[in-house]
């Protein structure tokens, strides 16, 4: 099988490692990085525990960071609402540790596993895809075929006799994100002690929680580096500017707003949500990582997980099908292949998308009881059931999510088994 991945971030690389290690023919085609991309990256237990099932967590260890406890503040003066376990017992409980690290780092690790495993990694930008032939033409007028074609950059065109249909994806001016690198030197710069117990010594998540807004800061490159970002939804519906990071922090943390000092002018970014997924043709070839391309917004970490778990499952079906297959009719069931992972991943999708929001929301409470009443809720709230208070609201709720790699081979597995008793073994081994 010759499988063409468009794109050259996390989840196309993690598909080609699933890929040729069961030896199939594998094209990465990368073209210039978006960025407006983060580059920071939080990868829960979920993650973590199939980069350690793909040999990779060693690697991605040694690059970056195993986040301690997650730390959340209050906006105004930034006292501790809870500073949630978040070390050896989740990796214990959940196969795997919470790590931070640098977008470029784990994208070179990948990337360099892939290429020595045998994938063909060029750089190239691409023209069309013809979903109904596998056919990928790129710029230049080269063409390309495969067996199947995955579009990991999420904004390459496709055409097909039968036209792929999709869902606008919904820019909105209202969730916008601001992002920006720190360095541990300028950190040390200021000398202030109130400061420095927001990073020295520790490797820890701050999340500020105000109205309207919450900020995320956390060390990449071992603590040399740090990432803050903040998010804001602007409930002013007649202003006709986006205000700057400075300005929307105002009457915050004080240490907050001396670490904005440090940085240039934050560019802000808004946010983009696809509404409902893409729905290919039935005789597709071409599939989409993000899974029917729909991405999961920032709020609760699970962006990269989610995406490495896409890919995964998306490499697991693909390297069945290719051993169990007969030659004479390679081609016949593998757009029904294809549906049969959007299926397997949607609904989780549907619920990373929806448990996010939600998060947003919580995180985001104006002044007053609600507000009073979440940080209860946190205050004595874990990601584990031997962390979490004695409601277990938040370990409940993120058991299943934060677990969710250690089964995902076999469930996968076994899915690809049922749908071919389903084919009646038809062209199969």
């Amino acid at each position: 099988m010759r499988v063409i991945i468009i794109g050259g971030d996390v989840s196309a690389f993690v598909c080609a490692i699933t890929c040729r290690r069961d030896n199939l023919d594998v094209i990465v085609l990368e073209s210039g990085q978006d960025t407006e991309t983060p580059p920071g990256i939080q990868i829960p237990p979920n993650g973590t525990y199939l980069l350690r099932r793909l040999g990779l967590l060693d690697a991605v260890l040694e690059k970056g960071d195993i986040v301690q406890t997650i730390d959340f503040r209050r906006y105004s003066d930034g006292g501790v609402i809870r500073s949630m376990p978040c070390g050896e017992e989740t990796c214990r409980i959940y196969g795997g540790p919470w790590i931070t690290i640098h977008r470029e780092d784990l994208r070179q690790i990948l990337r360099d596993r892939a290429r020595k495993l045998g994938t063909e990694i060029r750089p190239a930008t691409v023209r069309e895809v013809y979903s109904e032939t596998a056919e990928v033409i790129l710029e230049d007028g080269e063409s390309l075929q495969g067996d199947v074609v995955i579009k990991a950059d999420g904004n390459i065109a496709s055409k097909s006799l039968s036209q792929e249909t999709s869902s606008p994806s919904t820019a909105t001016e209202t969730e916008i994100i601001y992002q920006t690198t720190i360095s541990r030197k300028h950190l040390e710069a200021l000398n202030n002690p109130r400061i420095d117990e927001l990073w020295q010594g520790r490797h820890s998540t701050t999340a500020w929680l105000g109205p309207n807004q919450h900020a995320i800061f956390y060390p990449v490159r071992h603590g040399q580096t740090y990432i803050l970002n903040i998010y804001h939804t602007n409930t002013d519906s007649k202003s006709t500017t986006i205000p700057t990071a400075q300005e929307i922090c105002t009457g915050w943390d004080n240490r907050l707003q001396t670490i904005l000092s440090l940085t240039h002018t934050l560019a802000p970014t808004p946010l983009h949500h696809n509404q409902a997924p893409t729905q290919p043709p039935p005789q597709s070839l071409l599939t989409h990582l993000p899974t029917q391309n729909i991405p999961i917004p920032p709020y609760q970490a699970q962006e990269t997980a989610t995406l490495i778990e896409d890919a995964l499952t998306l490499g697991t079906l693909l390297s069945l099908y290719n051993q169990h297959q007969h030659q004479h009719s390679y081609q016949s069931h593998l757009p029904s292949l294809l549906a049969l992972h959007a299926t397997l991943r949607s609904a989780i999708t549907t619920q990373k998308i929806q448990s996010a929001l939600s998060s947003l929301r919580a995180f985001q409470l104006e002044n007053g009881i609600a507000q009073q009443a979440r940080d209860w809720v946190l205050s004595g709230a874990g990601i584990t059931r031997d962390t979490d208070g004695w409601w277990k609201v938040m370990s409940s709720r993120q058991e299943g999510v934060l677990g969710g790699g250690m089964g995902l081979v076999d469930e996968t597995g076994r899915a690809f088994w049922e749908w071919k008793r389903a084919r009646g073994y038809e062209g199969f081994n």
